[in-house]
This record gives C-alpha cells, sequence and structure tokens, in this order.
C-alpha cells in the first residue's frame, strides 16, 4: 500500500490497467501519511485479540499518548496548518531525526521513533531558534538605512551578513522590527555576497507590506513576507549612499 496526504500525487496515480495489481493508493489530503498508516493499521488490529484475551495493538499503553501526540505535530506541519502550539519548534526539531527515518538503511527506527517526545523535540529546535537569535543579534547594531529602489519603494534598515548568510530569515525579521520603530518602511535588507552575486534579501514581519514587489521589480521574486534578488554593486552603492553617517543614530 502506498499512503499520501499531497494533492499531486492524485493526479499521478496510474489508470487502472497500468497499475500494479498487488499496489492500492490511500491518498488523504486531510490526513497526514504518518497518520493515515497509524489508523490503518491500528484499526486492522482492533479486531485481533492474543491467545490471552487482550486486545492486539501497534503500541504498548505507556507509548500510545505520547506516539499520538507525535504524530498531531507532524500533520500540523505536513498539511501546513501551523494551528499547534511551538509547530515551528517542533519542525526544526524534529529536523535531526530525518536522516534517521528510513527503513532501508535504519534497521532500528521503529524503536527510535517510540523514543520520539513532543516536548522533547520542541524543546530541542526552541533552543535551535534562541541560537540563531542571539547570532543574528549580534550584527544589528551594524545597520544602516537602504533607499529600496533609490527611494523609489521608500527607506528601510539593512546589513551586510557576508558569512552569515544562512541567518538571513532570523536578521531580515529583526531588523523589520527595527525599521518600523524607526519610523521606516516594516523591511529587514540583509545583503551578502552569494557565488560572486551581492543577493538581497528582504524580510518583513508585517503582514500589509508586499516586500516582493521591491525584489520582482529587479529581477527577483518571493512572497510578501520573503523575497530576494541579485543587485549589481553600482546599484547597491547608489541606495546607501549618504547614509553611512546615519547609522549610528538608527
Amino acid at each position: 500500500m502506498l499512503f499520501d496526504h499531497r494533492k499531486f500525487v492524485l493526479r499521478e496515480i496510474p489508470s487502472g490497467e497500468d497499475c500494479p495489481k498487488n499496489l492500492t493508493f490511500e491518498v488523504n489530503t486531510e490526513k497526514s501519511s504518518s497518520s493515515a498508516v497509524y489508523d490503518y493499521f491500528s484499526t486492522k488490529l482492533a479486531d485481533i485479540k492474543h491467545h490471552n484475551g487482550m486486545d492486539a495493538s501497534l503500541l504498548e499503553l505507556e507509548d500510545k499518548g505520547r506516539v499520538e501526540m507525535v504524530l498531531k505535530y507532524i500533520e500540523d506541519g505536513d498539511l501546513r496548518r501551523w494551528s499547534l502550539l511551538d509547530i515551528r519548534a517542533f519542525n526544526i526539531g524534529l529536523s535531526e531525526w530525518r536522516s534517521k527515518l528510513n527503513c532501508f538503511t535504519n534497521p532500528y527506527m521503529y524503536e527510535q521513533l517510540l523514543e520520539i517526545s513532543a516536548m522533547d523535540v520542541i524543546a530541542k529546535g526552541k533552543s535551535y531558534i534562541s541560537t540563531r537569535q542571539k547570532a543574528a543579534n549580534k550584527v544589528l547594531d551594524k545597520a544602516l538605512k537602504i533607499r529600496l529602489g533609490r527611494g523609489f519603494y521608500g527607506e528601510c534598515l539593512g546589513v551586510r551578513a557576508d558569512g552569515i548568510s544562512e541567518l538571513s530569515d532570523e536578521i531580515g525579521k529583526q531588523l523589520s522590527v527595527k525599521s518600523a520603530t524607526a519610523g521606516l518602511r516594516p523591511i529587514g535588507a540583509v545583503i551578502f555576497m552569494q557565488r560572486r552575486n551581492l543577493k538581497m534579501c528582504l524580510r518583513s514581519t508585517d503582514t500589509a507590506t508586499d516586500t516582493s514587489e521591491v525584489a520582482k521589480a529587479y529581477g527577483g521574486g518571493g512572497t510578501p513576507s520573503s523575497s530576494s534578488f541579485i543587485i549589481r554593486m553600482d546599484e547597491y552603492n547608489e541606495w546607501v549612499s549618504g547614509n553611512q553617517d546615519e547609522h549610528a543614530n538608527v
């Protein structure tokens, strides 16, 4: 059997004559694959009893609640609901397990899955987020004013992040808040060299702000809250010219 929750899979399922007779597709866009598998086999075992009269079960009673909580968090992320408390931290904390979740290369996968606790995963994710935010804070004092599109799209705060571009999301979001507090557009611009090109990433925590209008005007793209584009060095210099003396007052 093949379980999936992604809509595009429905288009990929072969027709009856092309589909192997021993293969069954179970596609449910309202339930994550992991939850679907768990529910399917739990139901299969519901009518089975051990020789001692006890009902068969996938899990021991002491593991059931903990595992089902993990499955709820996985489903919340898989279906892009993002409704559970600390779901972002959970997804980040779970990332280190992903390399282990392969039944072909890891014969102990099932036993390791039983050890996962949603609270432990969330704690690990929060620790990771905190570490990255502290690293991002170190460059915020170097922020300077950026004239987006030479001022056509307003002004915001920006910072060079060469060598720490992996923190561009955290830096950009914090700059967005700081920029709004300074009376500028609620956008944070993070600039760094990438493969000999100067890249500018724009982030905003303001739902009414569309950063992609700037990115698209310069050949880039993205979403309202997150976008990026490549900018020529001479053009970038025009965006920051005359502002170098102002960053100390930001």
